[in-house]
């Protein structure tokens, strides 16, 4: 009896895991008594390389200026025409925009458009991708795997000397903005592997965070400045059917005002211009996209709701960017649905939707996190930090249902909450163009 007893307790321990609480120091009543208010700005198209492969300030980050020299071959079917090495050279303005589909990340990380379940992840196909896509000489084509010279982004750079970096976060697809930004805010792209027409007439049926908080009585604004396309709460036929579009998707002008006014809701889901402004997407300028973080960072620090903040900042993709780092395999996300495309050969590519994408920046920001953190691998769940660790945290900090399987296979960061509130900076170096 003892034995079955011990044994039913420890069910329900695990099943309570399965629904997002968990005990301790990461449980719930301590995130609630820290963090009352979530704000998460997903930004557009650079790999962790791109951003962070030159930052100095520690030695301890996985990136290209401490690791290693990293080289892709010019031609990567081609025993001859020498190799491009990535230097801190990526200018204001990216020339081009990557190839970022399925089957051009295969190119990227495989150097092949068909890899097997065998294909090692070279991660030496950025320079030949981009030769491919446009037709360019190996100049332009290595800019892919160039990088900022850290002094060139100083809004980034101040922020990550200031929190917590991850180097080791990965998009939820290795393919476009779309797919990757339905992964962060449902678990799941519902088959969509590309920016397709469903995501602008709110054509994704699966249940989401925006849904599931206000099931749960929890208060959020999609705050956007998105033209041309719809900001992401919108990607779902429930937002359109239920009237949230008129009362929880606002413009960015008053998420400025609400946060000034100490009014922003419990959780707050920005949406950036894009793809020619302040999203870091080319032909967005560095110089333009850092001088809207920097808006975002100050209004959110001068707010009254500060104290009890939790500010997330990542890349929904790296956009076709290099990066060294190979991605690994997540769990596929419960839907049993796969996509296919044509790739440039002309042959058909089917993606199943277990393999994750390219290291990209991840930023954890507030006075409750550590000052100077670089965080690697995960420490809970799947131990892999990609975009879904975000409704994955959220089901942790609220007492949520996890969304998804690929959602309860993503790590969590509640350990990187602190006991203890910091003094943080108020305002962010001024970048310059370069």
């Amino acid at each position: 009896m003892v034995v079955i007893l011990s044994f039913f307790a420890l069910f329900l321990s695990l099943g309570s895991l399965t629904r997002g609480s968990q005990s301790g120091p990461d449980d719930e009543s301590y995130l609630n008594s820290r963090i009352k208010s979530v704000v998460v700005l997903v930004l557009e198209n650079r790999s962790f390389d791109t951003v962070a492969g030159g930052f100095s300030y520690s030695s301890d980050i996985d990136n290209l200026v401490n690791k290693r020299n990293y080289c892709n071959p010019a031609n990567i079917s081609a025993s001859t025409g020498g190799t491009v090495c990535a230097t801190p050279t990526l200018p204001n303005v990216s020339v081009d925009d990557p190839s970022h589909s399925i089957s051009g990340n295969n190119m990227e990380v495989f150097g092949t458009f068909h890899p097997s379940d065998s294909s090692p992840e070279t991660m030496q196909g950025f320079v030949t991708a981009q030769a491919l896509t446009y037709n360019v000489n190996v100049s332009l084509a290595g800019q892919t795997i160039q990088y900022w010279n850290e002094w060139d982004i100083p809004v980034l750079r101040t922020l990550a000397q200031n929190y917590v970096l991850f180097d080791k976060w990965f998009c939820a697809v290795p393919g476009p903005t779309n797919p990757n930004r339905a992964y962060l805010t449902s678990g799941t792209s519902h088959g969509h592997g590309k920016n397709d027409l469903a995501f602008n007439v709110s054509a994704i049926p699966q249940r989401s965070i925006f849904q599931q908080l206000s099931e749960n009585g929890i208060s959020w604004i999609n705050y956007s400045n998105t033209s041309g396309f719809l900001p992401d709460a919108l990607f779902y036929s429930w937002t359109a059917s239920s009237g949230a579009t008129q009362t929880n998707v606002k413009t960015l002008g008053q998420f400025y005002m609400d946060a000034r006014a100490g009014t922003l809701p419990q959780f707050t889901y920005i949406n950036p211009e894009c793809c020619k402004l302040q999203s870091f997407h080319p032909s967005s300028s560095a110089y333009d996209g850092q001088i809207f973080l920097k808006t975002i960072y100050e209004a959110l620090r001068s707010s009254p709701q500060w104290d009890e903040m939790l500010f997330i900042i990542t890349f929904d993709e790296n956009g076709g960017f290099g990066d060294h780092v190979p991605p690994p395999v997540g769990v596929p996300p419960g839907d049993d649905l796969t996509y296919t495309e044509i790739a440039p050969d002309g042959k058909p590519v089917t993606f199943d939707f277990t393999r994750l994408g390219v290291r990209v920046p991840a930023l954890l920001v507030s006075p409750w996190v550590g000052e100077g953190l670089i965080e690697h691998e995960g420490q809970n769940n799947g131990g892999v930090y990609t975009h879904t660790s975000i409704p994955a945290f959220l089901a942790n900090l609220w007492g949520l249902d996890y969304l998804t399987p690929r959602v309860e296979f993503s790590s969590t960061f509640e350990h990187l909450i602190q006991e203890e509130k910091r003094d943080t900076i108020q305002t962010l170096p001024m970048p310059h163009v370069f």
